[in-house]
């Protein structure tokens, strides 16, 4: 972007700068105004401070060396003798194809560190086969990382022993070839670990839900990686040459059972990221160019983040929202970083960091514009040669109040400060919290006051500021775009891809270029990301929460009073988790929610209104109180909303008049405790009108959560 009053080109980092020190000097000048901007050089010499110098631009250091992670890639599409019960799929052999681009060019992995199988090489010799591969790789060292990802039909089998899941191969043919159970992966597994140690990471893009992937709930836009196997498919003495060896891999340690964990040697071999929870379906979308949608978000998320800089847990809180699945991790060594920190980018940015004196702290050339989040942690070296190579000086971190726009102050995590006697270097070897809003808005005069209003929100101006980040058009990350539109209006664009895959491609409502009425918008669009992304799966919630959504029909009691009742088998949830409606005129809705779990809970339902930015509380939301509270959903029991005796008033939807599809979020909140929930709630910073009732605007704060369940939501104007 040129900037004419100072006749150069700048970038997101040059331009931030610039407008919060031009902001710095308003308020020692109450004079200036904008217009003031011609003398603006003269003015950032009166108001530099440390936290508003010119921000360095950091170093990007690059590694020839490849790194020695070795890899299997399975990925099937093709299957050799198809049936109604194992169809043809789309993504699995692209989403395989994608993970081996991804090894290879993000992160310099030879080929020859590479084993691939697609389509028909797929076969169940080939597979075990692969595995024994890695087993006597001579190349292998102790502890190096070794990735195995599968992406393909998976199944489940219940037998006397226990259910039994499966990956299936190329060739599987019932009462022929066999598929590969859950024992077997688990030996196979075990090989690997006992040669070369349990640095394994295990991705499955599939799912195992049997026969319950047929029927009505697989939705006409997607496949499901899942089929329907015989009884005898699995005969107990299968693969026994291959178990025998590992008799831990038997029946009591599954080697693909989620709930349980993928048990292996206490799961201390191995740590699995998985596609889908038990009970669900991992999909793939029928595009012309069809991915998993597991692999997409999970390979979009690698590329935002580097390996180094995240642990598996952190996966789950930081993968992007996957409509219909809650990915899994399983493992002992579930808080390692990513291949135990033994795979780095080839490119890694390198920050200066100097000595605070008289203090055990350190001043870092990197902040808030740079990406940095609170918890990030960084790691010291001497200088740029030292990166890598040398032995680090210690690992620091920066938390939130010490995170200015363009510099932080980092603290000792352990052990004591690093003792730096002068200037030194910071590598981030794991990455903070998420920001609560991604935006993209082009490098455009059009588009100053958006930068304005992310500027001040950086600096601080004001209480609570949120986490914003500007990124460039070709980062995937973004989850917000600003367009220009006549008249100096600016629209938006969601780019949640449930959003696009819908239709739903912009927001029905253009702003002024006002600084002030685009910073409450900014806020407001940060508060609902915040909110709708910050979920806590739990398994043994979600397991056992059953809802039900559905139209309700009027009739009249006894008193000619209007009673409101379900329409009889219309649950319109989804088997895939979604729900997809024509919205119909005077129509009014309502749930039912069963709690099958053995505790009392506390519940609570939110509207997450994508039109609009609003978070509507269809239920009762329990407010901070020194009184204790009644459970509200008890256990073997359900509530009703809408109907019933509940009090709780019936859903009424509407679309705005100028679109004819909007996006929205059912989230539930779960907690064993009374949980305050009512900072949760916002009004559209737009207009009164939406989707769904409201309750009024409340504050962001963080509260525990014991499980959250969210339910995506596509109403379509009836044609």
């Amino acid at each position: 972007m040129f900037l004419p009053w100072l006749g150069i080109e700048v970038s997101y980092l040059d331009l931030l700068w610039n407008l919060i020190v031009f902001n710095r000097a308003k308020e020692s000048q109450p004079s200036l105004s904008d217009a003031s901007l011609g003398s603006f050089v003269s003015l950032t010499r009166s108001v530099e401070a440390d936290d508003v110098t010119k921000p360095q631009v950091p170093v990007n250091i690059k590694s020839s060396e490849a790194p020695r992670l070795w890899a299997l890639i399975i990925g099937i599409n093709e299957y050799i003798y198809p049936t109604p019960d194992l169809e043809k799929l789309k993504g699995a052999a692209p989403d395989a194809d994608a993970m081996d681009q991804y090894l290879r060019t993000s992160l310099n992995v030879p080929e020859s560190q590479i084993v691939n199988l697609r389509n028909h090489q797929a076969t169940r010799n080939k597979i075990i086969a692969a595995f024994h591969g890695l087993r006597d790789n001579l190349r292998i060292n102790y502890q190096d990382p070794i990735l195995i990802y599968y992406a393909g039909h998976g199944s489940e089998l219940p037998l006397k022993e226990g259910k039994v899941q499966t990956l299936v191969p190329a060739d599987y043919l019932a009462g022929k070839t066999k598929p590969i159970p859950d024992r077997t992966v688990a030996a196979l597994i075990n090989g690997i670990a006992k040669r070369h140690g349990n640095n394994i990471t295990v991705i499955f893009d599939c799912c195992h839900s049997g026969s319950g992937t047929r029927g009505d709930g697989q939705r006409g836009d997607t496949l499901v990686r899942g089929c329907t196997l015989r009884p005898d498919d699995v005969p107990k003495d299968l693969d026994a040459a291959i178990c025998k060896d590992y008799p831990e891999a038997e029946f009591k340690a599954r080697g693909m059972r989620f709930a349980e964990g993928f048990s292996v040697q206490g799961m201390k071999s191995h740590i699995l990221l998985a596609a889908c929870s038990a009970n669900e379906l991992a999909l793939e979308d029928k595009s012309p160019e069809a991915h998993g949608r597991f692999t997409t978000a999970l390979l979009r998320l690698f590329k935002e983040i580097g390996p180094d800089q995240m642990t598996y847990a952190d996966v789950l809180s930081k993968i992007s929202r996957i409509e219909g699945q809650n990915p899994q991790c399983e493992g002992y060594h579930r808080d390692r970083i990513l291949f135990d920190a033994k795979v780095r980018p080839p490119t890694r940015r390198c920050y200066d960091v100097k000595p605070v004196k008289g203090k055990s702290t350190c001043m870092l050339e990197g902040g808030k514009a740079h990406g940095i989040t609170d918890g990030a942690q960084f790691t010291l070296y001497s200088d740029q040669a030292a990166v890598g190579t040398g032995t680090p000086l210690g690992v620091m971190v920066a938390k939130g109040p010490n995170i200015k726009p363009f510099k932080s102050i980092l603290e000792p995590v352990e052990n004591g400060a690093p003792r730096l006697t002068g200037p030194a270097v910071a590598i981030q070897t794991k990455a903070g919290v998420s920001e609560d809003l991604i935006i993209h808005a082009p490098l455009e005069d059009e588009y100053m006051p958006v930068f304005q209003a992310i500027a001040r929100e950086m600096s601080g101006d004001g209480p609570d500021p949120c986490r914003i980040r500007l990124v460039g058009e070709d980062s995937e990350a973004a989850q917000l775009k600003m367009t220009h539109h006549q008249q100096g209006r600016l629209g938006l664009i969601p780019l949640d891809p449930l959003a696009k895959k819908h239709g739903f491609t912009r927001m029905p409502y253009t702003v002024d270029s006002d600084e002030d009425d685009l910073r409450r918008i900014l806020r407001a669009a940060a508060h609902y990301n915040f909110h709708l992304n910050l979920n806590h799966e739990n398994n043994q919630i979600k397991g056992k929460i059953k809802i039900e959504f559905f139209p309700l029909e009027e009739d009249y009691d006894d008193n000619c009073e209007i009673v409101l009742s379900p329409r009889e088998g219309e649950n319109m949830l989804s088997q895939d988790g979604t729900i997809e409606y024509d919205i119909e005129e005077d129509t009014k809705y309502g749930m039912r929610i069963k709690n099958e779990t053995p505790w009392d809970l506390h519940y609570a339902c939110f509207f997450f209104d994508h039109a609009d930015f609003s978070i509507t509380a269809l239920s009762e939301v329990n407010t901070k109180t020194q009184f204790s509270k009644d459970h509200n959903l008890k256990k073997d029991s359900e509530v009703e909303i809408g109907y019933g005796s509940s009090g709780v008033p019936p859903i009424e939807t509407a679309i705005p008049g100028n679109l004819n599809v909007t996006i929205g979020f059912l989230k539930f909140y779960f907690t064993s405790e009374a949980v305050d929930l009512s900072h949760v709630p916002q009004k559209s910073p737009f207009s009164e009108t939406r989707s769904m009732k409201q309750t009024p605007e409340g504050q962001k704060k963080d509260g525990p959560v014991w499980g959250t369940i969210l339910i995506p939501v596509i109403q379509k104007r009836a044609q």
